[in-house]
């Protein structure tokens, strides 16, 4: 396979510019299940140009490219947190936010916000972060009945990085009404659905409502979610599967995460009311203390990066280090896939690039 990338790359270099930079001697993990790992990758513009063998890289290199040596340290797609709920987030706050999430190789977060929507985007477009941004309102019925936040928010994309689309329900058993309603509102609008159910009996309520409204193919299109379920009604991989309902979980003991991936669900990971943790997060998905349900290191970081891009339909240009894609990378302070739970815990990122561009560096010559 490394051999077919290297050709594919010499064959355009005759006509093609050279990469802006090179990074190689490293372990590369793509996330790419046809190439899952490299040693060297090139970037141009905002994008991957290619992925493969250090020397066929290096040596379509120019006198302009920025060469990395990675000193053989673990690289990874850098990671999307796909559930972070904010109320009342600041300028300052989620500056520093975006500043400890650079710092640990988080490149996107999915927020979900509990304030009036209007009131986090105009904090977002102010505070002007380097991270790539996605905003989900959540609805919320008034004392009159009337919900906050029930129409999308306008122009979806108010800024560089920031794309404002997606609605975010909390609903706990005998919430069945709130449940059909919503996912009447996302089976007639582009506006993707995602819904913590607090108990089995929500979950099922859900599951029920989508297959009541609509076709499966529908909702495969749409990609609803299903938020940090701490258990699933008997028989429910079947129906997630068959819905294209991604699963966003956020590690903890008892709740299922292998379970979800061997019944054929997408896995995404998000950390909910807590800061994105980056390695943390990585560590805490593959503990042992999860037993059966604790994931291979590989699984978590591919659920942490292509998942949580699944769980967003930014898959095709996020998530992985394949051609083509967005040059969205962490480059780690450890050895990611040896190292062991604690020590991956305490990792850092040395050089963080959003889009081809350095938004974290320690690792400067």
């Amino acid at each position: 396979m490394i051999a077919v990338w290297a050709l594919s790359l010499g064959a355009c270099t005759a006509s093609a510019p050279a990469p802006d930079t090179v990074l190689f001697n490293g372990r590369i993990f793509t996330a790419n299940p046809a190439q899952p790992w490299a040693d060297a990758l090139a970037i141009r513009g905002d994008r991957i140009v290619a992925a493969g063998d250090a020397a066929s890289l290096m040596a379509a290199a120019g006198a302009s490219t920025t060469r990395i040596d990675l000193g053989g340290r673990a690289v990874v797609p850098g990671f999307n947190d796909a559930s972070l709920v904010l109320s009342a987030p600041t300028i300052e706050s989620v500056r520093l936010l975006a500043a400890d999430a650079v710092a640990h190789g988080v490149t996107s977060v999915q927020v979900f916000s509990r304030s009036p929507v209007s009131d986090t985007v105009a904090v977002f477009r102010a505070a002007d972060l380097p991270l790539r941004v996605r905003i989900s309102r959540m609805p919320e019925p008034d004392a009159a009945g009337v919900s906050r936040d029930s129409r999308p928010y306008f122009p979806p994309q108010p800024g560089p990085r920031l794309d404002v689309r997606g609605m975010g329900f909390e609903l706990a058993a005998g919430d069945d009404a709130r449940v059909r309603q919503a996912v009447g509102w996302a089976y007639g609008s582009e506006d993707p659905l995602a819904i913590r159910g607090l108990d089995p009996q929500a979950i099922e309520a859900l599951l029920a409502a989508l297959e009541g409204h609509g076709t499966a193919d529908v909702w495969k299109a749409k990609r609803p979610r299903l938020v940090q379920p701490a258990s699933l009604p008997a028989g429910a991989g079947d129906r997630l599967r068959r819905l294209g309902v991604v699963v966003v979980q956020s590690p903890r003991e008892g709740v299922p995460l292998k379970s979800i991936l061997t019944g054929g669900v997408p896995l995404a990971l998000g950390s909910g009311p807590s800061p994105p943790g980056g390695p943390e997060m990585i560590a805490a998905a593959t503990s042992p203390l999860l037993g059966a349900e604790a994931l291979t290191r590989e699984e978590a970081v591919t659920a942490y990066t292509r998942g949580s891009a699944q769980a967003e339909a930014s898959d095709k240009d996020k998530g992985h280090l394949s051609v083509g894609a967005l040059a969205d990378l962490v480059v780690l302070s450890g050895d990611l896939f040896g190292a062991g739970a604690e020590d991956v815990a305490k990792m850092s990122s040395v050089l963080t690039m959003i889009g081809g561009r350095p938004v974290h560096n320690v690792l400067r010559p």
